[in-house]
């Protein structure tokens, strides 16, 4: 066999030996194809995300202004049928200052029935310094107040925010009930120095029944109602049994108003209120007594009626 047949045999089996070439209009599958689409996916996803969002961020929206709303209602619900004296909202602005023992609180509107040693304290308040944000004056009275209850009754001062503008315009500057219903109030404190060698935790304080020792300042009252608590406030006499055990029996129903329905109640020593009363407020509202006249009925109905009446920042949600 000749060498060129020899080659051409070799050529022929190799020919024989490699794959005949694919046919074009058999489909071959791409690299990769075939797999989840997580691309598409993912975007959808995220998409459906964002949509949802947005729909709660709307309701969300209405959900609070319709409790705005509802509150401002319920501030401005003067029905003498319901427990308590009703005193027009003053407002719920935080102080751009902390607390200081040795500055004059906030004082009293003119006519609102307090202690000797609270009048002293508003007395006092006329000399405060203006360098830490204090008014260095009582401010005018906006409004014609009950010699008796405190009640303002007219205004032409400027409107608070939470006053519905069908009513007059609420007192500024001082507070228009004892003890205080809503106003200007200290923010958020921790580790309080109440000048009496006790220190506090947290202003407003959380509810419980406090030792005589411990007086929650004027100015961080409105805050405890602002979180949709009760505070109940006496003033004794020093020994004055008969009060000791009126206090006595108020505690025991603040215990149980706490521990079995859940009320959000702060009870401490007051010496701003006229001594020998005791008295319960919430926002806008106060049921205030001699301890003589103290009805456990009356203040069982006072937190009934009013437990989570108004709801500012959403404490009972």
């Amino acid at each position: 066999m000749s060498r060129e047949q020899r080659r051409n045999d070799r050529q022929e089996k190799a020919g024989a030996d490699r794959a005949a070439p694919p046919n074009r209009r058999t489909p071959v599958k791409a690299p990769g194809s075939g797999g989840v689409p997580w691309v598409p996916i993912v975007v959808a996803g995220g998409t459906m995300l964002v949509v949802l969002l947005l729909v709660y961020l709307i309701f969300q929206s209405r959900g609070e202004d319709a409790n705005v709303d509802e509150n401002v209602a319920e501030a401005a619900d003067s029905d003498p049928g319901k427990p308590g004296e009703w005193f027009q909202d003053q407002g719920r602005s935080h102080f751009s200052y902390g607390y200081d023992s040795a500055r004059a609180p906030v004082p009293f509107c003119e006519g609102v029935p307090r202690s000797k040693e609270a009048q002293e304290s508003d007395d006092a308040y006329e000399g405060a310094d203006e360098g830490d944000g204090t008014p260095t004056a009582r401010a005018t009275s906006a409004a014609t107040v009950s010699a008796t209850s405190g009640t303002a009754t007219t205004g032409t001062a400027a409107s608070s925010s939470t006053t519905p503008a069908a009513t007059p315009t609420a007192q500024q500057g001082c507070y228009s009930s004892n003890p205080p219903t809503s106003g200007d109030h200290l923010g958020v404190l921790r580790d309080v120095d109440l000048g009496n060698g006790v220190t506090i935790a947290q202003l407003p304080p959380p509810p419980n029944v406090y030792a005589p020792d411990i007086e929650i300042p004027r100015e961080a009252i409105a805050h405890i109602l602002e979180h949709a608590h009760f505070f109940v406030g006496y003033n004794c006499a020093e020994g004055d049994d008969a009060c000791q055990e009126v206090v006595n029996e108020l505690e025991d129903l603040v215990n149980d108003r706490i521990d079995n329905n859940d009320n959000r109640i702060v009870m401490a020593n007051d010496s701003d209120l006229p001594e020998g009363t005791v008295a319960v407020a919430s926002w806008t509202r106060v049921l205030r007594v001699p301890f003589a006249d103290f009805d456990r009925g009356d203040f069982e109905e006072f937190f009934s009626v009013h437990n989570c009446r108004i709801d500012w920042e959403n404490f009972c949600r």
